[in-house]
């Protein structure tokens, strides 16, 4: 994922994923404690504010990280409803 080039289809991305973790009820201090990003990192991340995150490739890596830890906790959720 390149943050530079592909800016609308990341930031629609977060703005999905975002979106998702709410409505699942999973807070931003679980993803921290799972991904080992902080919490402030995460805020800034679904705030949009790139140029608060560490520079490339360490910011392609916490949002790909975020995005996998929502995912992730989506489909488990998904499957211990069943």
């Amino acid at each position: 994922m390149d943050i530079n080039k592909n800016n609308a289809d990341l930031i629609t991305k977060i703005e999905s994923i975002s979106q998702l973790r709410k409505s699942i009820s999973l807070e931003l201090k679980t993803i921290a404690n799972k991904t080992k990003i902080s919490t402030n990192t995460l805020k800034n991340i679904e705030s949009l504010k790139f140029d608060k995150l560490p520079p490339h490739p360490m910011k392609e890596s916490f949002i790909n990280q975020y995005f996998h830890e929502v995912e992730r906790s989506n489909k488990h959720k998904r499957t211990t409803k069943i």
